[in-house]
């Protein structure tokens, strides 16, 4: 076996990149990306390289011509511990069910790390929050929704055995059923009333001004995650080119803007449609006949996910409900649009938006996790 070091090259990277799609070839709850979006984040242009002092190299796993597994190690210069002190990350990590391939992709990445001085390591990680991160650990039974980690189940046994230790974990839950959800949207109902008598406002996502829409959404998402573990800032370019797709996955009465009694910004709520079965229906590609399966599959979309909630930090010092009533009107907009099975998507154990959803948040079906190395 060796262990090829690039940062770009051609040739290997379309080895490194092509070495997903073989591997989860006949693994059906596999979602494959878009490749074009691989060949994005894969070239010299994209975004993380050009940030001073970000620092990577990828590693590839091979036997002769045969492809065994891929890594790549990443210093994104924002990232930091709680102590200041910085976090590198350990992503894109992928590799047939043989342990030895992981430990060598593994030993080659934090030498090259301890090389910079790093000695925290976060994985898996791709680049950063915002590109994705966390390894399923459980729920590979569970049909699975556009935007959930995924990966084979033998990953965190290879990450623990190394000394990966598990950092933090979230868990995604899956609500079914009309009444339930009726019964979960209830306590909004006054907070409505009395947060509108007091002067809030509440505004749906505008398509028609998409770009000035998704520039309030990262200005209000910005200001309510900078708490968030492993949050690291993000330009407005680049999260418009993240989230814009987004966009194609949701409806106006389905995403709220809050803004208080000054009419300024202070909170969000998005129910965005699941596009599961339609994204996989592409294959990863971005043609004519790709398009054309994807908004066949589209109209047959029956699950919401309740993806993205938050308030500003001085909106959430008020502690008047807002939350709550903004997670009420999007539930109640999706009975109204006829769904009746909404999933909670990715929360942390201390994740207050846990509390909204009265103890159904404990099942724990679902399960991910980030993992913490330290020499």
């Amino acid at each position: 076996m060796e262990i090829q070091q690039f940062t770009f090259d051609r040739s290997l990277t379309q080895a490194f990149l092509r070495f997903s799609y073989d591997l989860y070839r006949a693994d059906n709850h596999w979602m494959p990306p878009s490749e074009n979006e691989l060949i994005t984040q894969f070239s010299p242009q994209f975004c993380f390289y050009r940030s001073p002092g970000n620092r990577h190299a990828h590693f590839l796993a091979t036997d002769g011509t045969k492809v065994l597994g891929r890594a790549s190690a990443m210093v994104n210069s924002g990232l930091k511990d709680k102590n200041g002190q910085p976090v590198a990350t350990v992503g894109f990590f992928e590799c047939l069910n043989d342990y030895s391939i992981a430990e060598e992709l593994f030993d080659s990445a934090m030498q090259w790390l301890s090389d910079l001085g790093i000695r925290r390591v976060w994985g898996p990680m791709n680049f950063d929050i915002w590109h994705g991160y966390r390894l399923m650990v459980r729920g590979f039974d569970q049909k699975p929704f556009y935007g959930e980690p995924y990966n084979k189940p033998y990953y965190p046994e290879f990450f623990e055995r190394y000394g990966f230790t598990p950092r933090r974990h979230w868990n995604s839950v899956e609500i079914a059923g009309r009444e339930t959800l009726e019964e979960l949207a209830k306590p909004g109902r006054a907070l409505y009333r009395s947060l509108t008598e007091q002067g809030y406002r509440f505004a749906a996502f505008d398509p028609a001004r998409i770009r000035e829409e998704l520039q309030k959404l990262h200005s209000v998402l910005s200001r309510s995650f900078s708490e968030f573990l492993g949050y690291t800032p993000i330009s407005s370019a680049e999260f418009e080119r993240l989230f814009f797709p987004m966009c194609r996955a949701t409806r106006p009465n389905l995403f709220l803007f809050a803004y208080d009694p000054s009419d300024r910004l202070c909170g969000f709520a998005a129910g965005i449609l699941d596009l599961s079965d339609a994204i996989r229906a592409m294959h990863g590609q971005s043609g004519f006949i790709a398009k054309a399966r994807f908004w066949y599959r589209r109209r047959a979309v029956d699950r919401v996910m309740f993806h993205l909630i938050g308030k500003t930090p001085e909106e959430s010092g008020k502690r008047n409900g807002l939350g709550r009533m903004l997670f009420s009107c999007v539930l109640q907009a999706i009975l109204a649009d006829g769904y009746r099975t909404v999933i909670g998507t990715l929360m942390s154990k201390d994740n207050p938006s846990r509390r909204l959803l009265d103890g159904l948040a404990e099942d724990d079906r679902r399960q991910y996790t980030l993992y913490e190395w330290k020499r």
